[in-house]
């Protein structure tokens, strides 16, 4: 039973009466296993962890069960759930309170030796569970939005908490299959083994979902630089045509700037000036090459 200085900061005291201790401050929580081991125990440490944890010994086990907040901000605004479980008493602490009402479901379990751990951590489990369901939804409307307006930042963003999502519900489900194995005395998952296949089959089932959102996010990735790479491709060959048709210019202009420029040298002896119909000849001529430039460069396609 904890004293009345504990109770006031109990989260509710109405079903943590009988061997299981709530509070909502980490300070009073870390007293209270301190003066039932003597330990002094480091979970500022434990907390500060990117992962759940658990430390399993014969008198105790410590077990950190890192959920989503409510208000689902950034990945790394996570709630933990600190269970501390020996033969004689279950402490806990959250910033988030706890639901009584799943608990009492289990009341016939609550008699059982390691009842009230095991009830206690299932319901933990459980609401860990539901706020990485809805995680994932929201991850998934994002990227349904990614999908019609593709931005890079966006991606880069969302790929990282997809990857991020997907590491913690690895180590969430490994968590559950250590308990589910009864590795941890303090947890006798063979009393609601039924509910623990269950639990752990929608862990496996939200894995699936969230590795099949992460390959649909790199198909948009390559679908946009697909797209890019065409858009590309086209200015590329816009490009080409436009040198080409430049280049088509340039050549069919020179040739008559080419003879033009010879009646313009001043040498003194040029004997084609004194001719009278050089003049017409040569504007014939700057035509003729004229015409035949633009029906080569057509005909090749630069025109």
């Amino acid at each position: 039973m904890t004293n009345d200085k504990e109770d006031e900061h109990m989260t509710d005291n109405s079903f943590f009466a009988n061997g299981i201790h709530a509070y909502d401050t980490l300070a009073d929580f870390a007293n209270a296993i301190t003066k039932v081991t003597g330990i002094d125990f480091k979970l500022d440490s434990v907390i500060g962890l990117n992962s759940d944890f658990s430390q399993s010994t014969e008198q105790y086990l410590l077990l950190n069960v890192k959920e989503y907040k409510k208000e689902q901000g950034e990945d790394l605004n996570l709630n933990n759930n600190l269970l501390f479980l020996t033969d004689d008493g279950v402490y806990f602490y959250s910033q988030e309170p706890l639901s009584m009402d799943p608990l009492k479901v289990f009341q016939d379990l609550l008699l059982k030796p390691f009842g009230k751990s095991t009830a206690l951590t299932f319901v933990i489990l459980d609401r860990a569970l539901e706020t990485y369901d809805s995680r994932l939804d929201i991850l998934s409307n994002r990227l349904m939005k990614l999908e019609g307006e593709f931005s890079r930042n966006e991606y880069l963003r969302l790929g990282l908490e997809f990857e991020r999502f997907s590491d913690r519900l690895d180590e969430f489900r490994s968590l559950l299959i250590k308990l589910q194995e009864r590795r941890i005395k303090q947890v006798e998952t063979s009393y609601i083994s039924f509910d623990y296949g269950i639990l752990i089959a929608e862990a496996s089932s939200l894995q699936g979902r969230a590795r099949r959102r992460l390959a649909t996010l790199q198909a948009f990735r390559e679908d946009y630089e697909m797209r890019n790479t065409e858009e590309l491709n086209q200015r590329v060959i816009k490009l080409n045509d436009v040198v080409k048709k430049l280049t088509a210019i340039t050549v069919i202009l020179m040739l008559p700037t080419l003879i033009a420029s010879h009646f313009g040298m001043n040498f003194a002896f040029m004997p084609e000036l004194k001719i009278q119909w050089v003049y017409p000849l040569v504007i014939g001529v700057q035509f003729i090459l004229m015409g035949a430039g633009i029906f080569l460069f057509k005909k090749i396609g630069w025109l």
